[in-house]
């Protein structure tokens, strides 16, 4: 239903201000509903991490906040939300154990990925180029996460925002955003099909 545009100090005296002494006597504004088409939320771009076969393999989505247009990531089996990758995970280390991780551990993964994403010259070595050219988006999460990890500052502000347990406990606003954001998508999924399904 329309409904009508009320200033301060009443309708009536809102009305009298815009249209002058005949205010009174003036229909009042209206303003139709906006369709819902208009009311939901556009559907910002996906981020290159998107189409990462690695977060797939470890049931992590990529997905992005409407307003802010930020990343984030969740993990359904997990039922967790992280503001970052899983970079652990991504390199084939513990995750639980993150607060021990080595230099040697780390760089033993890390040289573990590569035999497996660089294609290998003649003497055993390995070039810069990747095997498969369509892993470049797993290998750019990587080395992502093996530069975060190898850094000092950089681990470090990584575990206070996604591992430590205060972080978890902030994170879990996280996903209860993003899960209450999948049950009114099936909820608009389900309405549009009910309607598709009375006009056939």
């Amino acid at each position: 239903q329309p409904y009508f545009l009320e200033a301060e100090g009443g309708p009536a005296q809102g009305w009298r201000r815009r249209m002058g002494k005949k205010g009174k006597d003036a229909a009042p504004e209206t303003v139709e509903d906006p369709d819902e088409d208009e009311e939901r939320e556009v559907e910002p771009e996906a981020p290159p991490e998107a189409a990462s076969r690695i977060l797939k393999d470890l049931d992590w989505e990529v997905c992005v906040m409407p307003a802010l247009g930020q990343r984030y990531f969740y993990s359904k089996s997990r039922r967790q939300a992280r503001v970052q990758p899983p970079y652990h995970s991504i390199l084939g280390l513990e995750e639980s154990h993150f607060r021990d991780l080595t230099k040697a551990e780390l760089w033993k993964a890390f040289f573990a990925k590569r035999q497996v994403y660089k294609k290998p010259v003649e003497g055993g070595s390995l070039s810069e180029e990747l095997l498969n050219a369509e892993d470049e988006v797993d290998w750019a999460l990587i080395m992502e996460s093996f530069h975060v990890l190898s850094q000092h500052e950089a681990r470090s502000a990584y575990e206070q925002k996604n591992l430590a347990p205060h972080a978890q406990l902030r994170l879990v606003g996280l996903r209860v955003m993003h899960e209450a954001r999948l049950v009114d998508e099936a909820e608009r999924k389900a309405k549009e099909e009910a309607m598709r399904a009375e006009g056939e």
